[in-house]
């Protein structure tokens, strides 16, 4: 069967999926394919296709669920999650990131009073307060490797909680 725009792929299946996240779970929706734009103000925030978090909803979500934390603490925790160390295997990279989610980032910062403080910034809201995370499915996204040279996929359905993107989904 030859595909067509009635009988795609995205329309038959992953518009359908997304619908269903957005109507029934309440999630944010976004096609990428061929329409994102790059750069701060883009569709998604990214600079480029090599960025699979997206640091403007990672930000917002960290400033959001950690209300007390200077703007220089949000950006090392920012840089912690987001750090592309090679050096550790795939299975050592997300155990510990695993144990941020779950935990908190530890993180130290002055105050407003020059005091010395530690806190564990919450990354996700798991109490499922209304509004505290951000739950967006972005069809068709355009990923470029890193490791690899020439590495590029474009994921069916990735979901993102908070800009961090959780749950890869390919439909067929």
């Amino acid at each position: 069967m030859a595909v067509t725009p009635i009988n795609s792929e995205d329309r038959l299946v992953q518009k359908t999926f997304a619908e269903h996240l957005e109507k029934v779970l309440g999630w944010d929706s976004v096609y990428a394919f061929n329409d994102e734009t790059f750069g701060p103000n883009g569709t998604l925030g990214r600079t480029d296709t090599t960025e699979a978090v997206l640091t403007r909803d990672l930000r917002a979500a960290l400033e959001r669920l950690n209300p007390t934390l200077p703007p220089a603490a949000i950006d090392d925790i920012l840089r912690r999650l987001t750090a592309w160390d090679v050096s550790r295997s795939m299975v050592q990279h997300n155990r510990d990131f695993y144990r941020l989610l779950r935990g908190g980032v530890p993180v130290e910062y002055r105050d407003t009073t020059g005091q010395r403080r530690s806190a564990r910034a919450r990354v996700i809201d798991f109490d499922s307060t209304p509004g505290a995370n951000r739950f967006l499915a972005v069809r068709e996204l355009k990923l470029t490797g890193r490791r690899t040279f020439g590495y590029n996929r474009r994921a069916d359905i990735v979901c993102f909680v908070n800009g961090l993107p959780l749950v890869f989904i390919e439909l067929k």
